[in-house]
């Protein structure tokens, strides 16, 4: 649960993270424009501001001391959202949001999302389903403890893995 609200939990200043960049982008060049990706990123911009008030909660009811099922949904709502956002740039700036400015391969002292050109945000998104939970797990995780839906029929559950099928 700590990697979960660390991921999906960090404070971000109103139009700030992914949607700032995929707004400063709409912002600069005009002549990429058209009606359907200005409402498009409208939608995600109104998606932006409400995990980011979300996370605001979030972090009030942790100082609180009244942890709550907030970090999984966060981080499930912050890697469909980055994914959205990232896509839209990349689609926003066609050719040139395939390009990707960096190839080292080495571990960066600070991991920066924004810091980075589009092609980057864009493949590093794909990241964000898988770290700290796949989010098809964590669906199932919110179904069955958040929403008290019942689990789903396993015929393994009590079988040690050493004995499982393979």
């Amino acid at each position: 649960m700590n990697e979960r609200v660390s991921i999906g939990g960090a404070r971000i200043p109103r139009e700030g993270g992914m949607i700032g960049k995929a707004a400063a982008t709409w912002r600069e060049r005009p002549e990429l424009r058209t009606h359907e990706l200005h409402r498009r990123l409208l939608d995600l911009w109104v998606d932006a501001e409400v995990a980011r008030l979300t996370g605001e909660r979030l972090r009030q009811q942790l100082v609180a001391g009244q942890p709550g099922p907030e970090g999984s949904a966060m981080k499930l709502g912050f890697a469909r959202l980055n994914q959205a956002i990232s896509g839209l740039e990349v689609e926003l700036l066609g050719d040139e949001g395939l390009l990707y400015g960096e190839w080292a391969m080495t571990r960066p002292e600070l991991v920066d999302f924004t810091g980075r050109d589009a092609g980057y945000r864009y493949l590093r998104s794909k990241g964000n389903s898988i770290e700290g939970g796949t989010s098809e797990v964590l669906l199932n995780i919110v179904a069955e403890r958040v929403l008290g839906l019942p689990s789903e029929p396993r015929n393994d559950k009590d079988v040690p893995w050493k004995d499982l099928a393979r």
